[in-house]
């Protein structure tokens, strides 16, 4: 009775996984995928590996079992482009007796595991359970309001649920047993220092410290003593003797914010840290080795920057080992509810009485505002609301939108343009008709169909 229970409970902690399997034997195919739906394991099953990719595409996909030898190609080559296109999905290989050197390699280079044919179904049902338990803990853990949300692990989906954030989730998952240095780029506000806490938090180093430094924010006759230190005397008031940001980075990871802002003489000092991999206190002597891995961050266009002579090419190639672009949050407005939920989560708890969450016609107004200011005004205009809400359930009212943040974000074309005002138009119709589908339709002057199609491109949740 108990272990019937205990498969239940198991089940139900991946019930909302997905494993993709290529297997182009049509009896192996069959077998496993009906052993898998007797363990409640979802699956999808193709024959080769332009199934998978189309597959993959669709962004909903958890781990991949896939045997080596198919007719379009190799699983070897599948697991090339996921690490490539799809980082942080897990790959098991299927490999006869003769490819098992290759499935070695393979594992090596960083496929999950590998079985060998023919083999063991419940071997095989026991490596796809262990793994999605894996991934299903870390959701839980993601999702528990009593843990700390910056905590992170593959498949956590703690940036986001659109395509374009799971794969930035993915490639941080790829980081985990790196020390390359990481630049972030993106919009003020799109949350580049959490993605550089979640680097850090998933990192080898994640039991030493994390340190921030917000370059813009310190004084250009400051900023050297402030990163590096400095020696008792080493200038007036020097009473003392100071540890620097690096060194108090030691054995972990430093975040420098605004790598842009800084000057080039401490440019050339910067450069110089990362290609000796130690550094001198101010006024000091003494060489300290650096164990530090660096990530910066910028909102500003490096490349531009670079071409008026204010930014080092050479210490940009030096920071830019590993890029993560951040898109605004405009670009993927899928995550807009999705982050709004989690925020009313967290801030409603600290509120008397609590607040059970958002109601549609809220959720319907946050899908149509353009948020200049990103996740950070996101966050600011649902801590505003929780401040203001009266009852158990945020209400459109309590949003408080402004002109300022109700009106679209300035695009580059005529068809963005357009393609805006259309959102606009179909989130506003939605929330004046309470999201019922033939009336919203009928308001716009357009079928139930064409409204569905709009809302499956624009990507509008009713």
């Amino acid at each position: 009775m108990q272990n019937s229970m205990d498969q239940t409970m198991e089940a139900d902690s991946y019930k909302d996984l997905c494993l993709l399997l290529v297997e182009d034997d049509e009896i192996m195919q069959i077998s496993l995928v009906d052993r898998l739906r007797i363990e409640s394991i979802p699956v999808r099953a193709v024959s080769d590996t332009a199934s998978a990719r189309k597959e993959l595409e669709k962004g909903d996909i958890d781990l991949v079992v896939t045997d080596i030898r198919l007719p379009d190609g190799t699983g070897i080559e599948l697991f090339t482009d996921i690490s490539n296109n799809y980082p942080g999905i897990p790959v098991i290989l299927m490999t006869a007796y003769g490819d098992i050197s290759d499935a070695v390699a393979t594992v090596k280079a960083g496929a999950l595991d590998y079985l060998t044919k023919p083999f063991d179904i419940n071997e095989f049902i026991k490596k796809v359970v262990h793994q999605l338990s894996c991934i299903s803990d870390i959701q839980l853990t993601a999702n528990n309001p009593d843990t700390d949300n910056d905590y992170f692990k593959p498949g956590s989906g703690c940036l986001g649920k659109s395509n374009a954030m799971r794969k930035i989730e993915r490639l941080v998952a790829r980081l985990r047993e790196s020390d390359s240095s990481v630049l972030l780029t993106g919009e003020s506000g799109v949350g580049k220092e959490v993605v550089a806490n979640l680097i850090h938090n998933n990192s080898l180093r994640s039991q030493g410290p994390m340190v921030s430094v917000n370059c813009a924010a310190l004084p250009a006759t400051l900023i050297e003593s402030e990163l590096f230190g400095h020696e008792k005397g080493a200038f007036t008031g020097a009473t003392q003797q100071r540890k620097g940001r690096f060194e108090q980075a030691q054995g972990g990871t430093i975040f420098l914010d605004e790598i842009a802002e800084v000057s080039s003489d401490i440019q050339v000092k910067l450069l110089r840290v990362l290609q000796e991999r130690e550094f001198e206190r101010v006024g000091g002597s003494v060489s300290i080795p650096l164990d530090v891995r660096v990530i910066a961050a910028t909102q500003a266009n490096l490349d531009v920057v670079i071409e008026k002579n204010e930014f080092r090419s050479d210490l940009y190639w030096r920071l830019n080992v590993i890029n993560i672009d951040i898109p605004p949050l405009r670009q993927r407005r899928e995550d807009i509810v999705y982050l709004a939920r989690q925020f009313v989560s967290q801030l409603g708890r600290c509120k008397k009485g609590g607040i059970k969450g958002l109601s549609k016609e809220a959720e319907l107004s946050l899908q149509s505002m353009s948020f200049p200011g990103n996740v950070r005004e996101l966050k600011n205009v649902i801590e505003r609301a929780v401040a203001l809400c009266d009852g158990p359930w945020i209400s459109q009212s309590d949003l408080s939108i402004t002109d300022s943040n109700a009106h679209t974000h300035d695009t580059t074309t005529l068809k963005e343009t357009i393609e805006e005002a259309e959102r606009k138009s179909i989130t506003r119709a939605l929330a004046e008709n309470k999201g019922k589908i033939n009336q919203t339709a009928d308001s716009l002057g357009i079928s139930r169909k064409n409204l569905w199609e709009k809302m499956k491109r624009y990507e509008i949740d009713k």
